[in-house]
């Protein structure tokens, strides 16, 4: 494979890494959702009663915002008898897109200045 086949094959996976992870950057285009990401980053974990206290919205704005955080498997919760607790998903899955995105764009980008 030679390097034009090489860069045509990166910028492919670089546009399937992109489109498979539309709703990690549909879920920190809110600067809601980017807030409630950086109070997790401080609390370990928190209910929806927590994050509503630490935020100027109401539970059910709040609630949606968890879904979508969960949904994009930034978040993940756990059930503790009737309460929801949820905490930053510390799995390899999101980071491990997002850096797969960032080093094909900076071999594609490395290869246009060649």
């Amino acid at each position: 494979m030679n390097n034009e086949e090489t860069l045509l094959t990166r910028k492919k996976e670089l546009i399937d890494e992109i489109r498979d992870s539309t709703d990690i950057f549909k879920a920190f285009s809110d600067p809601v959702r980017q807030d409630i990401f950086l109070m997790f980053m401080i609390a370990k974990r928190m209910n929806v009663a927590e994050v509503v206290e630490q935020s100027h919205l109401s539970r059910p704005a709040i609630s949606h915002h968890l879904k979508i955080l969960k949904q994009a498997g930034i978040l993940s919760s756990n059930k503790v008898k009737t309460e929801v607790f949820y905490s930053l998903n510390l799995g390899d899955s999101v980071i491990a897109k997002l850096k797969r995105i960032v080093e094909s764009a900076e071999v594609i980008m490395q290869n246009k200045e060649d």
